[in-house]
């Protein structure tokens, strides 16, 4: 069963598609503020060189598709970006690197996919190539990365099982995000609505928003049969419940998803979503929550705190109207928690151009590229510390049109986690338990399917 639940991926997104793709072939006319690139190596030793870079569809791949005509520049590689949308692009990425093709050389990945795709040596190792002068110029300063991202990205491989923390380095972060609540504070305030702490809250706030204006969807979230619409909100709440998703007992692995406190969690967030969501949920990903939120159809989202700011740009619909909160807690929890999702460069094991596309690796998660990615609007969550330092960008993040942005960012990092085990068989996992949040808003009994759910993780431990 579980095997089978990657079919389940094939969803569409045409208008995020194309909304993206344009900003892509607009991106020359970003104004990039430093030249991406150090002096220390020979970036011209793959000169001649062709490779293909796959990613989502993405802001974070408009803030490096801007600055490829630098790389082409500095190194002579040419590179071909390869855009999907968000759920198919994963189930590419798993079909290209499982067959073994050559195709792509580098892959955005997340480190829940790499865990999955790490044991099959799918993914190249990458601490030789950091650690080889010949390859890696002194002043990429690998330490400049925020230690939880570099730490999340490197482990061992032990009976097939991951050992967090130390080992390979698998990928390098690029970009990465912790779950926030944002909302339109135009359409809250005039309401009279506070902004909401708990899923309770939020169903009581839902329903009067409804009753105000019955045209207005309370609240964006995903809702599709993939683990990506797990990560964000669900998990992020439900660990402030007591939720783990897998945790050892007897010296066994054992899944979390059926005790009382995923129990009390499901009851509350499926009543939140049955009061709250679209009737479009099943079917709604990023792209819908975005689009929610930017054109006021949409009063409240909980999902990646960078696509808040990223529809308060000057320009846009929603400039100057969203505010930012911590995600929602349970009720009787002491603090919110916050899961993160970092955007990763990663290079195929199968890539016949390694070396150029190490260099690609390099300068696309290089100070100065992200740097430019974020003072340009696009890479707001930058992986580096020295961009969180950088009066470029925070002057630019602090304008008043991002109202709260920087220090909401600030309060909820203090508490973002990885909210899942590390554990190869992510993927299946989550996906099953997209699945069960679906078959529950539907009107399934929350204590049988999550029984279920767990019967079922539990026989392919």
């Amino acid at each position: 069963m579980l095997a089978k639940l990657a079919a389940l991926r094939g969803h569409s997104f045409d208008i995020a598609r194309g909304t993206l793709l344009c900003s892509l072939l607009v991106a020359g006319t970003i104004a990039v503020q430093k030249p991406a690139h150090a002096e220390g190596i020979n970036w011209r030793q793959f000169e001649g060189t062709s490779i293909v870079w796959a990613y989502d569809i993405h802001p974070y791949a408009d803030a490096v598709a801007a600055q490829l005509p630098e790389f082409e520049k500095l190194t002579g590689i040419k590179v071909t970006p390869e855009l999907y949308p968000d759920d198919s692009y994963w189930n590419k990425l798993t079909i290209q690197l499982t067959t073994k093709s050559p195709a792509w050389d580098v892959v955005g990945t997340g480190i829940q996919p790499a865990w999955d795709l790490s044991p099959s040596q799918l993914l190249e190792p990458l601490d030789g190539y950091l650690n080889d002068p010949k390859l890696t110029d002194a002043g990429y300063d690998y330490q400049d990365f925020f230690p939880a991202l570099r730490n999340a990205l490197t482990w061992n491989l032990k009976d097939g099982q991951i050992e967090p923390g130390t080992g390979h380095v698998w990928a390098i972060p690029h970009g990465f995000e912790n779950i926030q609540l944002f909302y339109r504070k135009d359409i809250l305030d005039k309401y009279g609505i506070k902004a909401p702490t708990t899923p309770p809250e939020m169903s009581a706030a839902c329903e009067k928003l409804k009753a105000a204006d019955p045209s207005i969807t309370p609240l964006g979230v995903r809702g599709v049969r993939f683990w990506s619409s797990i990560h964000t909100a669900p998990v992020s709440i439900a660990k402030s419940y007591g939720v783990h998703d897998f945790f050892i007992k007897d010296g066994k692995l054992d899944t979390g998803l059926d005790s009382s406190e995923s129990i009390a969690f499901h009851k509350d967030y499926v009543d939140m979503i049955k009061k709250c969501a679209a009737p479009s949920f099943a079917n709604d990903n990023w792209y819908q929550v975005v689009d929610g939120i930017s054109s006021g159809r949409t009063a409240m989202a909980i999902d990646s705190n960078m696509f808040g700011f990223w529809n308060d740009v000057a320009g846009k619909p929603a400039s100057g109207k969203i505010a930012f909160a911590p995600p929602l807690h349970a009720p009787n929890a002491q603090n919110f928690e916050s899961n993160i999702w970092i955007w990763s460069l990663a290079m195929n094991a199968a890539s016949q151009k390694k070396g150029a596309a190490w260099l690609f690796i390099q300068w696309a998660t290089s100070k100065e590229v992200d740097l430019n990615g974020a003072v340009a609007g696009k890479l707001v969550n930058s992986p580096r510390t020295s961009t969180w330092t950088d009066k470029a960008w925070l002057d630019y993040a602090s304008k008043p049109e991002f109202n709260d942005f920087v220090d909401t960012f600030k309060t909820v990092q203090d508490r973002a986690a990885l909210a899942f085990t590390p554990r190869v068989g992510f993927g299946e996992a989550m996906n099953a338990w997209a699945v069960a949040m679906q078959k529950m808003v539907n009107g399934a009994d929350v204590e049988k399917t999550l029984h279920d759910l767990a019967t079922e993780i539990r026989s392919s431990l």
